[in-house]
């Protein structure tokens, strides 16, 4: 009986750490300017999700955008608005997908809260403006260190 409830309490503790390891933290990711439109994307190595929200930023207004993301882990999440978005106008970018899928395992439009795997080998990636004239991508990297870093870059095209 002892050795009964002793496997369970051990299990119980197993399962709750498992748990615990499993959370996925999100993050703010810090920005450093380079340039008016080129910047390093960093966050820190305790955070699984990485985001940065160009809403209200000097980069909203940039038609070609370069984004160096230093130490590549997990995921970072890029909310892109751009000047069409401020005057309602649809546009898509297109992301130069050779050097994003040399870091990057997969590329995921987020939509209405869903994820659509969107990764391809491709050149070019493309993609188009939603109803809030935005491009929510998610870019999902290793779980270890492979490289020092991989750029994200986009150009941005009315329609």
């Amino acid at each position: 009986m002892l050795s009964t409830l002793s496997s369970i309490v051990l299990l119980l503790l197993v399962s709750v750490v498992i748990v615990e390891n499993s959370v996925i933290k999100s993050c703010k990711a810090q920005v450093d300017k380079l340039d008016t439109c080129m910047s390093v994307v960093q966050f820190p190595s305790d955070c699984n999700s990485g985001i940065v929200n160009l809403t209200d930023t000097d980069y909203e207004k940039c038609i070609t955008m370069s984004f160096f993301w230093s130490y590549p882990l997990h995921n970072l999440t890029l909310i892109i608005k751009t000047p069409f978005t401020q005057q309602h106008q649809p546009y898509a970018i297109h992301l130069d997908n050779e050097q994003v899928m040399s870091a990057v395992s997969h590329v995921y439009r987020i939509f209405n809260n869903q994820e659509i795997d969107v990764t391809t080998k491709d050149k070019t990636l493309t993609q188009y403006s939603d109803s809030n004239y935005e491009i929510i991508l998610k870019f999902q990297g290793p779980d270890r260190l492979h490289r020092y870093g991989v750029n994200i870059d986009y150009k941005v095209l009315p329609m």
